[in-house]
């Protein structure tokens, strides 16, 4: 019988090992609030005890409401689609040890609004805990400024202002011997982003004092920062007539020296406006030539059905395409655009220089030039040139360079036909309008490798195509002169056609690819 007690302990324990393995757990926050200056980072830690991993848990940090939080990590991953919007991109998980349990989200870029208490929530199945924790948010402002004004009765008034405050400050004007004495008004008003700005004003009656200073106090920091005046005794000196007169003559001296200056400086405009009226004439015959160089080295560029999107269609030629909103059927490529409408030229270019022409007329919403063979043709990958692509577009009412904060380019007119010059050694990608042989745009220098093709892309539906002009035989001689001076040698020039998409595009209705019954958008 002695033995039977010991048999009972046993048991119980085996009985009671699921429990131990899921034992409870707590969430323990800091002891202190967290103090985080205006524009700097904060970390908020949260840990477990015991010190269990918190690897596989829901990790949530909110504030008053549990959804949408501020940070929810689950799944191994962040979830944005529970985030407040004031928090996106801006909160981060710091996983300091989170085997032993131990966790932070760092908010950065801390904003005056982040001020307040959080809860940070942890969660295993069917077991929850969560812990406060406090963040206190501080900005030490501006230095404060001081102005005087003398009123009629003598009296000086004085008015403090300073900016950029968190939490309200305090406000105190002292005498240089240190005493203090208060305001007559105050106010502290927040701006857009929370953060306080003070004005004080006092009416000084003493005019024995000489000296007064503005003290403006954060007490959560700590610090405080300082202003200081001198007033000037007596406040309204006696007038003789010598110095009457001295200031008369200091202010006909004072117009006569405005004056002169203006004169000069008029001068000065005019002479810089007729230089550079005579450098934007010389800049804009050297671009002209530039673009009647490229001109000679015209390719012949087609489309490649390949590449096409299927909401593109594609005439027999292969030099003219429009947008549809029925989608063909079309075999499944790697090379085929699959979101973006767009389509690429079949000829690949790695050396050398090229140029050709484009009509876009009068049609709206295109983008046309150069990509890499490779470029991702399956998604929404943005059309820049770190993605591969060198084009410009009309979008809406505007003209675009496409480069990543898309580059507004300010036209005398709109161009009916482009042309694009690629110098693939010297890494130059231009663009010109063919209506009056103005530059549009260069993108800087580039070092190209691998292949580079032709890139045309649609936005809208419509009866008028984008159509690649074709070459026209025979060389042309141009001579470029300005100010009687020859600035180049006679070029045989290869020019585009002159009526190459002009007429009436909706004649050529045989499609290389032909319409199949619409399957809607994709």
């Amino acid at each position: 019988m002695a033995g039977f007690p010991n048999s009972c302990l046993i048991t119980l324990i085996f009985l009671w090992l699921p429990t131990l393995d899921s034992a409870h757990f707590d969430v323990i926050g800091p002891p202190e609030p967290i103090l985080a200056i205006v524009g700097e980072d904060a970390e908020l830690p949260c840990h477990l005890s015991p010190n269990v991993s918190a690897e596989h848990m829901e990790l949530r940090w909110f504030r008053k409401k549990v959804s949408p939080a501020v940070f929810v990590h689950r799944e191994g991953r962040e979830q944005e689609g529970e985030q407040m919007a004031e928090y996106r991109g801006r909160a981060t998980l710091v996983k300091t040890n989170v085997t032993a349990g131990r966790v932070a989200v760092k908010i950065h870029g801390v904003k005056a609004s982040d001020d307040g208490e959080y809860r940070c929530f942890f969660r295993q199945e069917d077991s929850f805990e969560e812990a406060i924790v406090q963040l206190k948010v501080a900005a030490l402002g501006s230095d404060p400024h001081i102005h005087m004004e003398v009123q009629e009765s003598g009296e000086i008034w004085l008015q403090c202002t300073s900016v950029g405050w968190y939490p309200e400050p305090q406000v105190q004007w002292r005498t240089p011997k240190g005493e203090k004495f208060p305001s007559m008004s105050e106010a502290r008003n927040p701006d857009e982003e929370g953060l306080f700005t003070v004005t004080a004003s006092v009416v000084i009656r003493d005019t024995s004092m000489k000296n007064v200073s503005c003290c403006i106090q954060n007490l959560l920091l700590g610090q405080e920062k300082e202003g200081e005046i001198s007033i000037a005794v007596p406040f309204f000196p006696r007038l003789t007539p010598w110095m009457v007169a001295v200031a008369v003559i200091l202010m006909v001296l004072a117009l006569l020296t405005i004056g002169s200056i203006f004169f000069t400086w008029r001068l000065y405009k005019e002479r810089s406006r007729q230089r550079k009226d005579t450098f934007s004439s010389k800049e804009k015959l050297l671009e002209e030539l530039k673009w009647k160089k490229a001109t000679l080295h015209a390719v012949d560029v087609t489309l490649d059905p390949d590449t096409a999107h299927p909401h593109l269609f594609l005439y027999e030629d292969s030099k003219s395409v429009r947008l549809e909103d029925a989608r063909q059927k079309l075999p499944e490529k790697p090379e085929r655009f699959d979101s973006w409408p767009c389509v690429l030229g079949r000829e690949a270019f790695t050396s050398g220089r090229h140029y050709w022409e484009v009509e876009v007329g009068d049609r709206t919403d295109w983008a046309i030039g150069v990509c890499r063979e490779n470029v991702m043709k399956k998604g929404f990958d943005p059309m820049t040139p770190e993605n591969g692509f060198w084009a410009v577009e009309l979008y809406g009412n505007g003209y675009w360079a496409l480069t990543p904060l898309r580059t507004p380019l300010p036209l005398a007119g709109p161009p009916r036909r482009v042309g694009i010059f690629l110098d693939y050694e010297s890494g130059d990608i231009s663009f010109y309008n063919m209506t009056d042989g103005s530059h549009i745009y260069t993108f800087p220098n580039t070092s190209f490798s691998g292949p580079l093709r032709p890139f045309f892309c649609l936005w809208s539906c419509g009866k008028k195509p984008l159509t690649i002009c074709p070459i026209t035989d025979g060389p042309e001689e141009v001579l470029v002169v300005a100010n009687g001076k020859d600035l180049s040698k006679e070029i045989p020039l290869s020019p585009m056609g002159e009526d190459s998409a002009s007429g009436d595009t909706d004649t050529l209705h045989s499609k290389l690819i032909p319409t199949q019954t619409s399957q809607g958008a994709p």
